[in-house]
């Protein structure tokens, strides 16, 4: 898992397209000053806010939507 800093996040700086979609829609959604990201893997994004409440969010190759998850569940799990 990598932390993404402030930079990373305003040059779009991620490893996959589907991540770089993740953060796209992280950016629109929340203040990403307030928050810290890091990748877990080719589709998700982990994020954790100030109150060390914890999210992910991955990107849905079928639907082409951002899906949410409370947990990271295991990728054959999520593709159910």
């Amino acid at each position: 898992m990598k932390l993404l800093n402030k930079e990373n996040i305003m040059k779009n700086q991620v490893n996959t397209i589907e991540q770089f979609k993740v953060l796209a829609y992280l950016k629109k959604e929340f203040n990403t000053d307030e928050v810290e990201l890091f990748l877990v893997d080719r589709f998700t994004i982990k994020l954790i806010d100030k109150n060390n409440d914890i999210a992910y969010f991955k990107y849905n190759s079928q639907t082409k939507l951002i899906d949410f998850y409370e947990k990271n569940t295991k990728n054959k799990e999520r593709e159910r």
